[in-house]
């Protein structure tokens, strides 16, 4: 599956300039939203976890390039053979195309983990300007059936340029997070990625508006089956000291607490159940005394991969579900620890 990357981004290019005005770009908060977005950007939404994050690279020569790329970004490290595997494995060759007036749109290929989905997208049959953003002014990206099962839960996705091929196709990233408090992964059922795209735009800079170039509807049903699955670590239960602060006061024999006598607080304890660790996330259910923190993940070698994106969904219990994205695949095999806030977690 490395090859059919290698072979399907080999001739992408970018001007000089397009690159300049990424490598500008500061870091931007993200946050989740549920199956909707308009003008195509990332978008913002009502979760209770923020999806935050580097704005995607453009210009990569090869897909491959944009995972290496991002790989060093968050660890300052080349990326292992073993995370290059899970990668492959989560990967796989899609090739569909849909014709809406001249303008063709092609899903090349697809990597699907557990609650995250990357999906490249070629669209031709237009002179496109390689110092230029394009991308559609209406999306809908769904999950069918709804893993959730009507239960709590949410999602969030975003569609970005990330160069010109040689022949001279818009290519196209799309990132899709799910919060699933079912607990359901999208690379172990039978589902399948919906995408609705509308109208062809050139985005402007400046608070122009965006210049629609060809009106149409370009519609994808994409089964998520992966290639190979990783493993996933569960840990049934655990407690970890939280911020939050809790009050004890004194109390008599009686129960009844003793007047000026004070009390002392400490940090509350959370109980997080069923915490699931895969390829791209991790999730569990947890009470309310959960600091909503990032999740890092410590690798054999020491190095640190912090989440870059997630969500949260109250439960009628007064809990949380909560779950977390990596900003690439992770080999599971290699992760020796698990970091909310402050509290570190070993997976020994």
């Amino acid at each position: 599956m490395q090859n059919i990357y290698r072979e399907t981004f080999e001739q992408i290019h970018a001007s000089e300039q397009l690159r300049k005005e990424v490598a500008n770009v500061p870091k931007q908060e993200k946050a989740a939203f549920r199956y909707r977005i308009s003008k195509a950007g990332l978008i913002a939404a009502a979760l209770a976890l923020a999806l935050a994050g580097t704005v995607l690279a453009v210009a990569s020569p090869t897909l491959w390039w944009w995972f290496e790329q991002k790989w060093e970004e968050e660890t300052g490290s080349s990326m292992t053979e073993s995370q290059s595997l899970v990668i492959d494995g989560l990967t796989r060759k899609v090739g569909e195309s849909v014709t809406s007036g001249d303008v063709t749109v092609t899903v090349d290929s697809i990597t699907v983990g557990s609650s995250q989905i990357w999906a490249l997208l070629d669209v031709t049959g237009w002179d496109f300007d390689r110092d230029a953003q394009y991308s559609f002014d209406r999306m809908r990206a769904e999950i069918v059936p709804d893993p959730s099962g009507g239960q709590h839960g949410g999602a969030g996705y975003g569609l970005d340029s990330i160069g010109i091929t040689r022949e001279g196709a818009a290519r196209m990233l799309l990132e899709f997070s799910a919060t699933i408090s079912t607990g359901n992964q999208l690379n172990r059922g039978d589902y399948a990625l919906e995408i609705d795209l509308n109208d062809l735009i050139r985005r402007r800079t400046g608070g122009a508006e965006d210049e629609v170039l060809c009106e149409g509807e370009w519609s994808f049903s994409i089964p998520l089956a992966a290639e190979s699955l990783s493993p996933t670590i569960t840990i049934d239960r655990v407690q970890v000291l939280s911020n939050h602060m809790v009050w004890d006061q004194a109390t008599g024999k009686d129960g009844g607490a003793l007047e000026g006598t004070g009390g002392k607080s400490h940090p509350a304890v959370a109980t997080l159940t069923n915490l699931q660790i895969t390829a791209t996330g991790a999730s569990f259910y947890c009470d309310g005394l959960m600091d909503r923190l990032h999740a890092t993940v410590i690798l054999a070698d020491g190095t640190e991969v912090e989440n870059r994106g997630g969500g949260g969904s109250r439960m009628e219990d007064g809990g949380w579900y909560v779950s977390f994205d990596w900003p690439v695949p992770l080999d599971v095999t290699d992760i020796v620890a698990i970091r909310f806030g402050d509290a570190e977690i070993p997976l020994n």
